[in-house]
Order: C-alpha cells, then structure tokens, then sequence
C-alpha cells in the first residue's frame, strides 16, 4: 500500500511512474546487471583526441569552480540574444570548455593549431579574452588598468555603507571639489542615482559590452541551418556548437594520424575509431550514458534485456503532473509497460509478453545541461508557460540505475550545483519569436556580504545583479549544472573535472560489473549493435554502417546509387 495525503497526491504520483509499475513490484531484480559495451566506453579508444594524460593535464591546470567578478554584456548584432545567451551561459557554467579551446594545441600534442580553414575553438578562445574577460591581461594593464567612460566599477571605503560594493558604470564626466580632489561620476546599477567618488574609492570590474563578431560573421552559418537575422532556437543552437567543436576535434585526430602514419613510412593511413567521439572534449564534459532496462513480467521467466545510450543532455517533458525539474526528472525515468499491440518479444519465453520498461542514466556527465519542452507543434500560441520549480542545487541520484554503484555509495547524494539558466521571454504564448535572456552564478569578490557567490543577468549588453531568488522563479528553458563536491570518491572526486573509473564516472568511463556475474547471457546489445560508418575518404562519419563498411549516405555518395 502507498501512503497519499491527499487525492491530488495519489493522482501525482500515478503519472509519475506508478501508472506504468502498478502490479509489478514484485518483479525479481535481474540476475546479472551488465556493463556497457566496450564501444561506449572511453578507456576502449587506442586512439583518442585527447589522451587521459594531456586532459587530466589540463584539469588540473584549471579552476572548475564560478568564475570570479561580475560577467560583461554582449552586443546584439540583429536577433542574436539566442546566440549571446548561449554563450554567457557555456562561458560561465563549464570554465573548462574555454579553457580546453584556449590550449586546444598543447592537449593534442602540439605547438600550435594548424586547423586548415580556420579554427572554431580558436575563435572561442579568442572572443573569450576580448568580449568575456571583464579585466584586460595583467600583461597588458601592468596592475590596474585605466578607467574609461562606459567601464563598470564597483564603489568601497564610502562612508555611506549601503553604497560600498554596489556596481555602477563610470559616466564620462569628471570634476574637482573646492580642495583641488578629482572626483567621478559613477550611475548606480540602472538607475537615475549618480555619486562622484573618489578614484581610489572605485575598483575596475569591466570593460562596455562587446559584440561577437567574428562567431556571427564567419561561424554562425557552420554551427546548422542557422542564418544571421533571423530568430533560433538556443537548445540547438548549443548543440550545434558543441557538436562542431568535436568534429575539430576529430578532424584534427585524423591529420595526426596521418602524419604519424607517413613519419612511419606506412602507405595507407590509419583511421580514427567510430566510438573516438567518446575522447573529444565536449564528451568528457557533458557525455553522459543511459540504460534501458526491459524485464519480462512473466514470474517463471522475468528475462532482462539492456540497451545503452550516451547523452550530451535531457530533454524532459513538462505535463501536469511535473510542478518541478525533479518531477520531470521522475517522468523522464519512470516505468512504462509494453503491453497490446507495443508487446516485447522475450527470447527466452519466445513469444511476445508484456514487458515493464525503464529509462535510467548510468553513467552522471561533469556538467548536466537540462532542457524543459517550453515549444511545441500545433498553433501559433504554442509555448508551454507553466512554472517548473527548480533549486540551486540537485541530487541526481534518485534517477541513477541502482545497479550502476557498489551498494557504499547507494545512498550517498550525487550533487549538482546550478551554474547558469537560460530564460525564453515570449508574449502571449507565442514561440517563433520572443527574447533569450540568460542568468549566471559568479564568484562573489572577497569579503563582499552576502555569500560567496552572485547572480547576474545578462540581457545582450545589460547586466544586472540580481538575487537568486528572482533567478529561481523563472520560466527556466535551459539549466546548466556543473557536479559538486558532495558526490563523493564514486563520482570522479566530487568534481565535474574527474577522471573516475567507477560506472557513475565523469565523462563514461570504465563500468564495474556486478558481483552476480559478467552478465553475458542477459546482455544482447554489445554485440548486435551495427558498426560505425568508416567515413569517405578518412572523414569521420557519425552514423551506422548498412553496407561495405558505410551508411546509406556515404554509401550513395560512393557508388552513384542507394
């Protein structure tokens, strides 16, 4: 029996799971839990992008934790607040990405970037240290830089203590008091309210808004069907960017095979693995692995079938039984039964039975990027404006597959912190047009009042400090979150930088069996799942082969014909 509070309570928690466990709790566990393939397992590439020892290399030479200081704005260059959201919230949320795309060179084993055609994680780098950073290099500034009319400061040592620690933008105005003293005219946040401090009373936080313009002129059009002017999705803008960072990355893995293949004398090169993906950065960051369990319901059989599939982020519905992220989180992971005409064949009863089916993650990513279905098909006023709650900080260990962890750390939370939330604005429900805002958690200053971080919204070149509980009660389209150090020796240390070997390991890494044995007779997929497309030429190809080694559309590219 279920305990309820109330009717609405038992209704919730139908659609939440019950409906499709109801009956079924009985089920005996399976006998043999298996382990990914070896195809979805980091540790099984011989070649990879990036090896083990330039990544942890490069983990250890970062800081993973919020960037420091208040962000800058971005400038809006024609419809482009999808793309500078986007941003804001990668560059604020996953420090790393950047980070890897600034020493790219060295983490492949070279001295420089010798990408032909030019270099998208350069560009990134690049706009990094001109449009992100709030403060030019040290190098360069030679300790504290010259304030110029647009910059934005921070106000100490006042007398007035409400004004200390307040941010403003310095006005280009400058006076002198009746004592011969200089004095500025900063205006308080976005407001009317102007002080005129003295210079040693205002701290240099950052440069006026700067517009991305070479990744809109040059790369925009490279990221998928996206063209300047127009309105886009941020979801697939993200993917797109993700994506074609790791196609550098394998594009650059196959020159280097090349050249060390031609340095041996060899006359054909090798070629890059079809699972190499799993090295490249953006997997080590946000790849993550899902398990699919199916189970017979038949008590003198109950046979389980597994099948594995990597993520780079969760897309969760949003209905009316989902009032917070961990609702959707349930659904997204809540049983269904396969039954009538969607009956599962069970191989060892050899007939088609109903089967209880289980969507569960296996393998936790580093970084957890969320999208809440806020579009859908059908009518222009098609935008799904509940409110989803959603907290600064998540336990993703209710919707781990129990069997993915030794039974020390089963109950142990496994900890994400919100880093950044991107926010579509829309009117009346309409969503083909509208406004990306994004908000972003920064490291607090030292000794500032108020905790040891800050929200800031970031609206194109605006930006706006806010509190977190303004952050927490929005309309949220993306959550970024970045795991914590609460997950515990499991997870890769605690940190989203981690390098465990455990099955819930940053980045899919190698998976522990479980003591009931290797799981080969229950497990079918790890070796009738079809090959990866060799590619064309020595190109990398992100499909399934179906003849020759090729997908169909290699194939036709090759022979003239499907």
């Amino acid at each position: 029996k279920r305990p309820y509070c109330s009717a609405a309570c038992q209704e919730k928690d139908w659609k939440l799971g019950h409906k499709g466990d109801c009956g079924l709790s009985d089920l005996p566990p399976p006998a043999t839990v298996p382990s990914p393939p070896p195809r979805m397992l980091r540790e099984s590439v011989e070649r990879p992008a990036i090896s083990e020892a330039a990544w942890r290399r490069l983990v250890e030479a970062s800081d993973a934790g919020p960037r420091p200081g208040p962000p800058r704005g971005l400038l809006n260059l024609g419809n482009t607040c999808y793309l500078n959201s986007v941003l804001q919230a990668l560059y604020s949320a996953a420090p790393l990405l950047f980070g890897y795309c600034r020493d790219h060179p060295r983490a492949a084993g070279g001295s420089g970037c010798g990408t032909a055609g030019g270099c998208f994680r350069c560009e990134l780098a690049a706009m990094a240290a001109t449009c992100f950073e709030p403060r030019p290099p040290l190098e360069a500034a030679q300790g504290a830089p010259e304030l110029r009319a647009g910059d934005r400061v921070m106000l100490h040592g006042l007398k007035d203590a409400e004004l200390n620690f307040q941010e403003g933008v310095l006005e280009p105005e400058r006076t002198t008091n009746e004592n011969g003293e200089e004095r500025l005219c900063v205006r308080i946040g976005g407001g009317a309210r102007r002080v005129r401090p003295r210079p040693e009373n205002v701290t240099f936080c950052g440069r006026p808004a700067a517009g991305p313009h070479d990744v809109v002129r040059k790369w925009l059009p490279k990221l998928g069907e996206f063209n300047f002017g127009t309105q886009e999705d941020a979801h697939e803008l993200m993917r797109s960017l993700l994506r074609l960072i790791e196609d550098e990355d394998l594009r650059e893995l196959g020159e280097r095979l090349k050249k060390q293949s031609a340095a041996a004398g060899q006359a054909s090169a090798a070629l890059p693995e079809p699972n190499a993906d799993l090295t490249a950065a953006t997997s080590r960051l946000f790849g993550g692995l899902l398990v699919s369990h199916c189970m017979c319901t038949n008590r003198d059989c109950a046979a389980s079938s597994f099948a594995f599939e990597a993520f780079m982020d969760l897309s969760l519905d949003i209905t009316e039984a989902t009032d917070s992220v961990e609702d959707a989180l349930r659904l997204f992971t809540a049983p269904e039964k396969l039954d009538k005409k969607n009956g599962w064949r069970c191989e060892s009863c050899e007939q088609t039975v109903r089967a209880r089916k289980q969507l569960t993650i296996y393998a936790a990513p580093g970084y957890l990027v969320l999208q809440l279905k806020r579009f859908r098909f059908g009518g222009p006023q098609n935008k799904v404006t509940k409110p989803v709650s959603f907290e600064a900080t998540l336990n993703l260990r209710p919707y781990l597959w129990r069997h993915s962890t030794a039974e020390a750390e089963a109950g142990k939370p496994l900890q994400y912190e919100l880093r950044a939330v991107v926010v579509h604005l829309d009117k009346a429900g309409f969503s083909h047009f509208g406004h990306y805002v994004a908000f972003v958690r920064r490291k607090a200053p030292e000794g500032a009042p108020g905790g040891p971080s800050r929200w800031y919204l970031l609206d194109d070149s605006q930006v706006f400090e806010v509190p977190e509980a303004e952050v927490l009660k929005q309309q949220a389209y993306l959550l970024l979150y970045a795991r914590t150090a609460a997950g515990g020796a499991a997870e890769a240390g605690g940190s989203p930088l981690g390098n465990s070997t455990g099955p819930v390991s940053f980045g899919m890494g190698a998976a522990k069996r479980s003591s009931g044995g290797d799981g080969a007779a229950s497990f079918a997929s790890a070796d009738t799942l079809p090959d990866r497309c060799r590619g064309r030429g020595g190109a990398s190809c992100r499909f399934f082969a179906c003849a020759e080694g090729l997908c169909t559309r290699c194939y036709t590219e090759e022979h003239g014909r499907p």
